[in-house]
């Protein structure tokens, strides 16, 4: 886990393989299967899936304010302190998520991408990043921290309408344990409640935010106030023989 890797090829017995309490690649690692299909490396916040392995899940993590120290342009290291709303941090708690640093100006805004971080019993951390620093850090710009999506995956109801639906885990997970999730390709939801396809150009996939299942474009839109997130589209040709419509979608969250 030096490096982030390429994108590579995976078997499907490594990626529906039981999840591991020890951590094999890093988190968000990208895998490609043999059909083409797109998984990303992740971690349970908490048990995950239990009543059903065929809804999406959703990245519960919230973005962590905190204070940018002094560092120089080209440096690959960050110390920030003043860490909020955590009072502590984990190693690489941050592994591949990003910060924002501020600035006198919008001008002077940069966004850079977490490689890994120091653990802490306070609210300091020093990040290591994939790419060096472009401009000078005084040492009091304001930061926001913002996890990777794949390090704290829920349930959709852990947070039912602030959430977005970031993989489908395929399986059950329980809390803590380091499993890969698919984000792209072929995959079958549970339905919300019209199956999908029963009607003519009902073919765009969304999701249902109270918990992860699926319901047809029109049906999520035409609703007063919500925006709710687009899913894939549906594969199958339905009408005629198969006129109650289908459930295995397209999925693109990437």
């Amino acid at each position: 886990m030096s490096d982030f890797p390429t994108t590579g090829y995976a078997s499907f017995d490594m990626l529906y393989a039981a999840p591991t309490s020890t951590q094999k690649a890093m988190i968000g690692q990208v895998a490609e299967d043999q059909m083409g299909g797109r998984w990303r490396y992740c971690k349970a916040g908490a048990d995950l899936c239990s009543s059903n392995t065929l809804n999406g899940a959703g990245c519960y993590a919230q973005p962590d304010d905190c204070t940018a120290g002094a560092t120089a342009v080209g440096s690959y290291t960050l110390a920030v302190s003043g860490i909020t709303p955590n009072t502590s941090v984990t190693k690489n708690q941050y592994q591949n998520g990003t910060i924002v640093i501020g600035g006198s100006s919008a001008g002077y805004r940069r966004f850079y991408h977490i490689k890994s971080n120091t653990a802490s019993t306070t609210t300091t951390t020093t990040l290591t990043l994939w790419h060096p620093i472009t401009y000078a850090i005084a040492g009091t710009e304001w930061a926001t921290i913002v996890p990777s999506p794949w390090s704290d995956v829920r349930d959709m109801s852990a947070a039912a309408g602030y959430m977005s639906v970031v993989c489908f885990p395929m399986r059950a997970v329980s809390s803590g344990y380091y499993f890969w999730a698919k984000t792209r390709g072929p995959v079958f939801g549970i339905v919300y409640s019209t199956v999908p396809g029963a009607a003519a150009n009902d073919r765009i996939i969304t999701t249902a935010p109270a918990d992860g299942s699926i319901r047809m474009g029109d049906e999520a839109w035409d609703d007063a106030g919500e925006s709710t997130q687009h899913l894939g589209w549906l594969i199958p040709r339905t009408g005629g023989t198969y006129a109650a419509g289908d459930q295995t979608f397209f999925l693109q969250l990437e």
